[in-house]
């Protein structure tokens, strides 16, 4: 599901509410609406109904001028949702979002293969006449918290804010879902299962549970009248309840798996890390020997992987904190070995570099900004500082707006940069960040738990080799 538009509909040329009442006409109209059956609102259902609920408003504040209303647009992937689910969806976040604060319609359109949904509501507020304000940030603050209820509520996919490119709630599950990564329900769920399957009475579920490292706690809801779990994860501050796991995690629903599913996990054996063991194919171009330094963070990458396998044969908080980040622990490997950093000197060395580098784009790109842009930037500055001081029942705060999406258009940032050498700097600077986050993630590592302490050598053939050949060997 994805909110594809969050528009501001303005006064038209000749300072009326022409567009408002175009925006109206467009969402109501019956070829779309199977003839109108997929309308709702608080301000009635035809056109001429709903714009003079919204008018009346306007003009019982004295409100005519300025911005008109808001339209947004939701929508989902074909097959995803039906209109009737489409329906409930809309009114339920009309509900609690606009509640009886603004006059508003909504409508789901049902000619494109797509199903979505259209929401017009009123730029003034019919309770206490203020005009609805509408910032950077307030998806995340305001919206984001309503839209993730409601999407739980009916098992959808969490929304994506197509507005630049950013993501709407829930970014890291979101994320971790796209790449196919692990997040903590799942993690969560596998315990459970793996706990079910090796117990044969709910009191030794509960011991097996423990013994991963987690707390498990039994209630009761009066609200929903059953008995309810929660499982604290080691590692995590906040519980788990069993329905935010879906309905085979409930508590009546793991007392009845609980000795009817048996399930078998098997170990792999940790390997023996030889020269280009991790990188060499991907890479296409030979290493030699890994440093023991590199090794320590191919053992862990491999031995976090090994979690799918069988997660209940290692220490459970710091396998399942590395579980979440495998990705970004083989990434780490992959750039230890490919930019030859053998140890933490290095790595320090390399960091250094990056910094002074890093440096002299920003000097670059600061005097290339205020050369190219100085009078719009620091308009745009100024503008940003005056919005924070408009009160919220001033509706000074539209024009302010008004100007800075006009200042926007003008700046090479966000809108688009003026010049390639620009953002080529920009783009050099963002890989530059990623490689900085890289090498705080490993310094943020450590060491190993599972590197094996050295040997000295005790033959011939280990004889007169270095620390680094003969624990690769190993």
């Amino acid at each position: 599901m994805a909110i594809t538009k969050l528009l501001n509909i303005k006064a038209d040329s000749r300072g009326s509410s022409g567009h408002l009442a175009n925006s109206i006409k467009y969402i109501l109209n019956p070829e779309k609406t199977q003839g109108g059956l997929m309308v709702g609102g608080n301000a009635g259902t035809e056109y001429e109904e709903v714009y003079q609920a919204m008018t009346d408003t306007k003009d019982a504040w004295g409100k005519r001028d300025g911005r008109q209303g808001y339209h947004f647009v939701l929508s989902w992937k074909p097959g995803e949702i039906d209109t009737g689910m489409a329906y409930q969806v809309m009114k339920e976040f009309c509900e609690e979002y606009l509640g009886e604060n603004y006059d508003f319609v909504f409508a789901v359109h049902d000619d494109q293969e797509h199903a979505h949904g259209h929401i017009v509501f009123n730029s003034v507020n019919r309770v206490n006449g203020y005009k609805y304000r509408y910032e950077r940030g307030d998806w995340e603050k305001y919206i984001q918290p309503v839209t993730d209820k409601i999407c739980e509520k009916y098992n959808l996919k969490k929304l994506e804010y197509d507005r630049e490119n950013r993501k709407g709630c829930s970014y890291a599950q979101h994320m971790a879902e796209k790449e196919g990564r692990k997040n903590w329900k799942q993690i969560i769920r596998a315990d459970i299962d793996y706990a079910v399957s090796d117990s044969e009475t709910y009191d030794a579920f509960k011991q097996n549970m423990e013994r991963m490292g987690y707390t498990v706690k039994e209630g009761y809801s009066r609200k929903k009248g059953r008995g309810q779990l929660s499982f604290l994860a080691p590692g995590q501050k906040r519980a788990w309840r069993d329905d935010k796991l879906g309905e085979n995690y409930k508590l009546e629903n793991i007392k009845k798996r609980i000795g009817a599913e048996k399930r078998f996990f098997h170990m792999e054996k940790s390997p023996r890390i030889k020269k280009s063991f991790f990188c060499a194919r991907p890479l296409k171009k030979p290493y030699r020997s890994l440093s023991r330094y590199q090794a320590r963070h191919v053992r862990k990458w491999h031995k976090t992987r090994n979690w799918l396998k069988n997660p209940y044969a290692v220490d459970q908080r710091e396998i399942r904190r590395n579980l979440l980040q495998i990705n970004r622990l083989h990434e780490d490997c992959c750039y230890l070995i490919r930019n030859g950093i053998r140890n933490e000197k290095d790595l320090q060395q390399r960091e250094n570099m990056l910094k002074n580098l890093e440096q002299e784009m920003k000097d670059f790109r600061q005097g290339y900004y205020l050369l190219h842009t100085d009078e719009a930037y620091l308009e745009y500055q100024d503008l940003k500082k005056e919005l924070l001081k408009v009160p919220e029942n001033d509706d000074r705060f539209e024009e302010i707006l008004d100007r800075m999406d006009v200042l926007e258009e003008k700046l090479p940032e966000p809108a688009g940069a003026v010049s390639e050498q620009f953002k080529k700097v920009n783009d050099e600077l963002a890989s530059l960040r990623k490689e900085k986050r890289i090498i705080r993630h490993i310094k943020r590592e450590g060491p190993d738990m599972y590197v094996i302490p050295l040997k000295k050598p005790a033959n011939k053939k280990t004889a007169g080799r270095s620390e680094d050949q003969i624990w690769m060997k190993r």
